[in-house]
């Protein structure tokens, strides 16, 4: 089953609170890449959803919150 690009961001964004609280894991098939792990879960994602994707991981890591509306 596909995801959806509101789905990949949910995902990002738990990824990357995990990459604040220090507990995350890399993708699947990836290896570790923490304090990253958001980052890398973003590069193994279709091209034309990572720049929404990042804007995600980027909200995280500098406000310390989950984005709204997602």
């Amino acid at each position: 089953m596909a995801i959806t690009i509101q789905e990949a961001k949910r995902t990002a964004a738990s990824i990357a609170v995990g990459d604040l609280l220090g507990y995350s894991e890399p993708p699947e098939g990836v290896e570790d890449n923490y304090p990253f792990n958001a980052v890398a879960y973003r590069k193994t994602l279709p091209k034309e959803w990572q720049a929404e994707v990042e804007d995600v991981i980027v909200y995280v890591y500098h406000h310390e919150q989950w984005p709204e509306g997602i």
